[in-house]
């Protein structure tokens, strides 16, 4: 109680002033003043840590995610690069396999024309034939 709170004054129940009592209290109200504010100023640096950590923490993310943006765009680029060699070297593909197609059905053509000469020319030294036989006596 209050015998407690002010150090037994009231144990010896001897006469003790007002004055007395308002130093006491003031006393106590100094010292917890000061405990308040050293409590205060460890919180606040309690919290000042923690601020810094959670800052560097979250900064070394944001920078975790910016190294892997930055080496994911390389890639992309990269790859968009590759994409266009790709293209390129199917699209010659492409016209070799035309060119080649080409010259081969200039090659069936040319076979076809040289069996329509040759059987022309069967033709041709038949009616020949058939004219000599029929034109020039036997001997």
């Amino acid at each position: 109680g209050i015998n407690a709170e002010y150090g037994g004054l009231f144990a010896s129940m001897e006469p003790v002033s007002l004055a007395k009592l308002y130093r006491i209290h003031e006393q106590k109200q100094d010292r917890r003043r000061d405990e308040t504010e050293k409590l205060q100023k460890l919180v606040v640096n309690s919290v000042g840590t923690v601020t810094v950590q959670m800052v560097d923490s979250i900064n070394s993310g944001v920078a975790s995610v910016f190294d892997n943006q930055r080496r994911l765009e390389v890639q992309a680029r990269q790859l968009d690069m590759q994409a266009a060699r790709l293209n390129s070297q199917a699209a010659n593909w492409i016209r070799l396999l035309e060119d080649f197609n080409n010259a081969l059905k200039e090659l069936g053509d040319v076979e076809n024309w040289s069996q329509l000469i040759e059987q022309d020319m069967r033709e041709i030294s038949s009616a020949l034939e058939f004219v000599h036989r029929t034109t020039v006596p036997p001997k």
